[in-house]
């Protein structure tokens, strides 16, 4: 018992007191779960995605042991300030009971090039307890529509004595 208190103490006085010891990004995630890590098409905040059904990826943090995601919620939205204010006016999932969190393909309103998509999450995790919403993200749209591309092709003409050898 006496050691004890001497390993107590010794601690105690290189610390200065308890509280310097212990770090408060633990102390938020032993709250409950929490949603970090947010990709769509394995990119954190892509330009260019050119799939009309964008695959969104996330993960699940937790200072506990063995917690899993049960269900989660993802809200889309056009605009960050339609998305603070938790309008998905784009898609809004509703709680999905899943514990999918990688490659979930977005199931919302269509969506149009060069349109930036704002996006965050929630999950559940087993015992039923629900995170914060996730940090927002975003992805921008590129070209759908193949007849949107206007580009031309951008290089030297070919020189007329290579053109008359063939090797142009």
């Amino acid at each position: 018992m006496r050691e004890n208190t001497v390993l107590v103490g010794a601690f105690l006085l290189l610390c200065g007191s308890p509280a310097p010891c212990v770090r408060a990004d633990v102390i938020v995630l032993a709250e409950g779960p929490a949603v970090a890590g947010l990709r769509c098409e394995y990119r954190a905040g892509p330009l260019g995605i050119d799939s009309s059904t964008p695959r969104l990826s996330w993960v699940l943090e937790s200072a506990k042991r063995g917690v899993v995601q049960s269900a989660y919620r993802v809200l889309v939205a056009s605009n960050a300030a339609r998305l603070a204010a938790d309008e998905g006016d784009l898609w809004d999932s509703g709680k999905v009971v899943s514990s999918e969190s990688a490659q979930v393909a977005y199931a919302g309103a269509r969506l149009a090039s060069r349109m930036q998509c704002h996006w965050k999450v929630m999950v559940w995790d087993g015992r039923g307890d629900a995170s914060a919403w996730s940090a927002p993200a975003r992805w921008t749209m590129g070209l759908l529509d193949r007849s949107e591309w206007r580009g031309e092709w951008i290089g030297a003409e070919v020189a007329p004595e290579y053109a008359a050898r063939g090797r142009a």
